[in-house]
């Protein structure tokens, strides 16, 4: 919790105590990051949640209409009802998926819930609580069977949105393949999903690498022109949402996720997004 410094005489300390009671009383201590109610203490600004998201990235969030201020998706309206149960106003802030954990880091939001991996990497500078399993899918050219298991990555071009746990995926496969005498893969990383489509639809690359959630809605949107390759990378990875190290907010968002999931809510909208409710874990 940050704090100003104190004058250092006695008499003005109990003064600005005092204003600060009265102020409370007639304020609520808006700006504070103080408990209100059902809300916990560590939020950046009292009676508001502000949530960092990468929005391009359905069925977990994007864009409709040109909304930027109101995402939708699963995650979204995941944070939208932790919001609710907090009784505070939920506010997003569109950021880069590689800038979500520093933006989350700079203090330019309480949480990141934004279909992250809560991978060892991001564990080291940030807290994750998982709520959902998941895993690496595969698209490629429809039609190409060049490609039927993760041994015939030996050598090809796949391309990956950068900075995230697929890329490393992807590295680690691709050391494996060298150390082995084979050609390793060629990593093409792009800032947006949608570069890591276009690279495969105009043959810059022969396949992509995406979490197994999105895989159906973006080649449900090539036209045919895309198709999913299943079981070629384990589901053994977790979706998580995550607070700054040791933050106050932690524990509070641990035992928010779990209400939500007891009560129905995050089931609810995993059918409403096409999502598999058996995949959501409990903190």
């Amino acid at each position: 919790m940050n704090r100003r410094s104190q004058p250092a005489h006695v008499a003005t300390i109990l003064g600005a105590a005092l204003s600060a009671v009265l102020l409370s009383a007639c304020s609520g201590g808006a700006g504070t990051s103080a408990a209100s109610g059902k809300a916990p203490a560590g939020l950046l600004q009292a009676g508001q949640l502000s949530v960092c998201t990468d929005p391009e990235y359905p069925p977990m969030e994007y864009l409709e209409n040109g909304d930027t201020a109101n995402p939708t998706g699963f995650d979204s309206d995941g944070a939208r009802a932790l919001g609710k149960l907090w009784d505070v106003k939920v506010v997003f802030q569109n950021t880069s998926f590689d800038g979500l954990i520093p933006a989350l880091n700079a203090k330019r939001c309480d949480i990141t819930w934004s279909a992250l991996y809560v991978s060892p990497e991001r564990q080291r500078v940030a807290d994750g609580i998982p709520f959902m399993t998941t895993g690496p899918g595969l698209i490629i050219r429809s039609g190409d069977e060049s490609i039927r298991s993760a041994d015939d990555l030996s050598g090809k071009t796949v391309a990956v949105q950068g900075g995230g746990s697929n890329e490393l995926t992807l590295k680690a496969l691709s050391d494996k393949f060298t150390a082995a005498g084979k050609p390793g893969i060629t990593i093409q990383p792009y800032p947006k999903t949608a570069e890591t489509v276009a690279a495969v639809t105009n043959g810059k690359a022969d396949a992509l690498i995406e979490t197994d959630v999105a895989v159906v809605d973006m080649v449900s949107k090539s036209g045919g022109k895309l198709a999913s390759k299943p079981g070629i990378f384990p589901t053994e990875t977790q979706f998580g949402v995550f607070t700054r190290k040791g933050s106050e907010l932690t524990q509070p968002v641990t035992a928010g996720i779990k209400q939500l999931i007891s009560d129905g809510t995050l089931p609810d909208l995993a059918k409403k997004y096409g999502l598999d409710p058996s995949r959501l874990v409990s903190p």
